[in-house]
């Protein structure tokens, strides 16, 4: 009887464990998590297009002699300012004179002989093929003597614009061949002088045009700002960077300015395409210009949605308008404790 009874206990125990209670166990219901959310709304604002670049002269005049010789004078240093007229250098002239002056007399005798020959041919001692002979020698001579004068004229290098001289390429007493740059004179002293060139990409270059204002500053003077408009824009992009080149003229000449200050810009176009500003406390997490935030289309349920970054500001970043949908629930504080699908429920309004 002890064994039957063993058996017994044991077979109900063995039942026991084989029965599924997973069955018998009721679902927890999901709990609703308290959020901060703002409806998103189209903004047609003007974005600020921003960039950094290089100031310049508008003009940097590379100059050189025409004919090569011995430098004489050099008037200016790296870093002075020249006027209009100011003559910049000047080779000796010894030689070019003598070549004026050979080229002078050469001209001289050919019109001596051309006056001879009409003379005799009047008295039928010439002939006319001479007189001919004697016309193309004085032409001849003549073209030598405007080439020996233009030659003289380019020995002496005067500034044509007001300037600073940005560099100095030579010294005095420098034997120089044709065409070797002397001095490279940079534009001061007038409006639009100094420039600032930067690049910009294709979705920004849409949004610009000729004569849209613009503030630079530069970090030697961080608490000044200098007007600018632009003054050019490139009608395609720079084949080594990608970008649209834009130039933007300072409205006006600031001699504490110095060329190769670093500029940065903002430029405030006139055109502008519909967007949303994004408060920075939405973003869950960004992988280069991508975003993931949290919405809800009916205020109950999230969803992850990821868009593109077009322009990032200090507590902002704009995302076009064709990547969400207007009046959608945009979860601003408490997305970092969310899930896709869960449940909220929007405690307070916040932008």
């Amino acid at each position: 009887m002890k064994n039957i009874f063993f058996l017994l206990v044991l077979g109900l125990l063995m039942s026991a464990c084989k029965q599924d209670y997973s069955t018998q166990q009721p679902e927890a219901p999901k709990r609703t998590k308290k959020v901060t959310a703002v409806q998103l709304e189209v903004s047609n604002e003007a974005l600020p297009v921003t960039a950094s670049g290089v100031l310049a002269s508008a003009e940097e005049i590379k100059f050189s002699f025409k004919i090569g010789g011995i430098i004489r004078e050099l008037n200016f240093e790296k870093g002075q300012r020249v006027r209009k007229g100011q003559v910049l250098a000047r080779l000796d002239q010894a030689e070019i004179n003598a070549q004026v002056l050979q080229a002078q007399k050469g001209y001289d005798k050919a019109v001596r002989d051309l006056n001879r020959v009409e003379r005799l041919l009047q008295d039928s001692v010439a002939t006319l093929e001479q007189k001919q002979d004697a016309t193309t020698a004085v032409e001849i001579a003549k073209a030598t003597l405007d080439i020996a004068e233009f030659n003289q004229r380019y020995a002496t290098i005067s500034a044509p614009i007001d300037g600073k001289v940005l560099q100095k390429l030579a010294e005095e007493n420098e034997l120089v061949s044709p065409g070797q740059p002397i001095y490279v004179l940079g534009s001061t002293g007038n409006k639009g002088a100094q420039v600032v060139r930067i690049g910009v990409p294709d979705r920004q270059i849409v949004k610009l045009k000729q004569g849209d204002q613009a503030t630079i500053t530069f970090s030697a003077f961080p608490d000044r700002s200098y007007d600018a408009r632009i003054s050019e824009l490139s009608e395609e992009a720079n084949p080594f960077t990608g970008t649209f080149d834009v130039e933007l003229s300072l409205d006006g000449y600031f001699p504490e300015l110095r060329n190769g200050f670093v500029g940065y810009v903002q430029i405030q176009p006139d055109m502008s395409t519909g967007h949303y500003r994004i408060p920075m406390a939405a973003l869950v997490e960004g992988d280069g210009k991508q975003a993931s935030l949290f919405t809800s289309k009916d205020g109950q349920t999230v969803q992850k949605s990821i868009v593109n970054v077009s322009h990032i500001d200090d507590d902002f970043f704009i995302v076009d308008q064709k990547e969400l949908t207007p009046e959608t629930w945009l979860v601003v504080e408490g997305s970092s404790y969310l899930a896709p699908n869960d449940t909220i429920q929007i405690v307070s309004q916040n932008m």
